[in-house]
C-alpha cells in the first residue's frame, strides 16, 4: 500500500476561524452555544489564558462542548499554558458522552503518544466511535490505519469505503490519499479519470501532494486530456506551498518551455529554491510531533 506523504505541521499559531454554531435542537443548546461565545472571542484575540478561565467553570459544569473546546486549547496552547494531560482528560469526558470531535482527538492523542501512550489499538477504537458518527476526519484517520494494519487487521477494502465516505464529505486528506488509490488500483478498481477527479477536489483545498499528483497527470494527460498549462499552473501552487518535487518540476517545465515560455532564468530560481527549501520533515517544527489528525473548535467540522 502507498500513502502520500502530507506534511504535518505544528501550528505556530492556531487558525482563527469563527466557531461556527450547532444547530440548536433545544433552548438549552443555544444557550450553551452563547456562552461558549466569549472564549471563542478571546481566541480569536490570541487571548489564551482568558479562553480558558471562561471555559473551565463551562466544562466542570458538564457543557460538552465546552469541554471539547477546552481540551483544545490546552493540548495547542503555547507553553506554560498548555497541559497535554488535562487536555486528553477533557476530551476522555467530552468522548465518553458522545462528542464525535472529541473522540477523533482522543484517537489522535493515542496514535502520537502525545498527552497519553501510544496506542493504536485504543486509537482506533477512539476514531471508530467518531467516524460511526459520520465524522469525516475520524473516518480517514480510521482509513489509513487499516491500509497501515496499525491497531486492526490491514484490510484495503475497508480503508477504500472509509476513505469514499470521507472523501464525498470534503476531507481533503481521504479525497488525495483515495485519488492514489484510484491510481494504483488498491482497493477500487484502477479508474485513472476517477485519480484525477479526487486529486482535483484535494488540491482546490490547497493539498499540495494532491495537486502534484494532479498536475503530473495533467502533464502525461492521465485520466485527462494533456494540459501543459494547467499542469504548470498545479506545479506551481505545490511548489508555492514548499513541495520540493513540484519546485523540480516547474524548474524543468521552464527549462523546457512546457506549458511556459521558456525561461532559463526562472528555472535557475526554482532550482535554487529546492536546495534553500527546509527538509519535510524539519517543516513539523521542534516542538512534539502533532500530527493533522485532529479538528479543533475554529476549524470547519464535516
Amino acid at each position: 500500500m502507498k500513502f502520500l506523504s502530507f506534511a504535518l505541521p505544528v501550528p505556530v499559531t492556531l487558525l482563527l476561524i469563527a466557531f461556527s454554531a450547532p444547530l440548536a435542537h433545544s433552548q438549552q443548546e443555544k444557550e450553551n452555544f452563547d456562552r461558549l461565545m466569549p472564549a471563542m472571542g478571546a481566541l480569536e484575540r490570541g487571548d489564551y489564558a482568558q479562553a480558558i478561565d471562561s471555559l473551565k467553570p463551562l466544562a466542570a459544569d458538564g457543557t460538552v462542548e465546552a469541554q471539547y473546546a477546552l481540551g483544545t486549547i490546552l493540548e495547542t496552547a503555547p507553553p506554560p499554558l498548555r497541559d497535554l494531560q488535562a487536555a486528553y482528560a477533557w476530551y476522555l469526558r467530552a468522548g465518553e458522552a458522545g462528542h464525535a470531535a472529541a473522540q477523533n482527538n482522543l484517537g489522535a492523542m493515542h496514535y502520537d503518544g502525545r498527552g497519553a501512550l501510544r496506542n493504536f489499538i485504543e486509537a482506533a477504537r477512539w476514531y471508530r466511535l467518531a467516524a460511526d458518527q459520520g465524522h469525516a476526519v475520524a473516518q480517514t484517520n480510521l482509513g489509513l490505519m487499516y491500509g497501515m494494519g496499525q491497531g486492526v487487521p490491514q484490510d484495503v477494502n475497508e480503508m477504500a469505503q472509509l476513505l469514499q465516505k470521507a472523501a464525498e464529505a470534503g476531507e481533503a486528506r481521504a479525497q488525495a490519499q483515495l485519488g492514489r488509490m484510484y491510481l494504483d488500483g488498491e482497493g477500487v478498481p484502477a479508474n485513472a479519470a476517477e485519480a484525477v477527479k479526487w486529486f482535483r477536489a484535494a488540491a482546490a483545498q490547497d493539498n499540495e501532494d494532491a495537486a502534484l499528483f494532479l498536475a503530473i497527470m495533467l502533464q502525461k494527460g492521465i485520466g485527462s486530456p494533456r494540459d501543459l498549462e494547467a499542469a504548470t499552473a498545479w506545479f506551481r501552487r505545490a511548489a508555492d506551498r514548499g513541495n520540493r518535487l513540484a519546485m523540480l518540476e516547474l524548474a524543468q517545465a521552464y527549462e523546457l518551455g512546457l506549458g511556459v515560455i521558456a525561461d532559463p532564468a526562472a528555472a535557475k530560481q526554482w532550482r535554487e529554491r529546492v536546495n534553500a527549501a527546509p527538509d519535510p520533515a524539519s517543516r513539523k517544527g521542534s516542538d512534539q510531533p502533532r500530527s493533522n489528525q485532529r479538528v479543533d473548535p475554529r476549524r470547519p467540522g464535516p
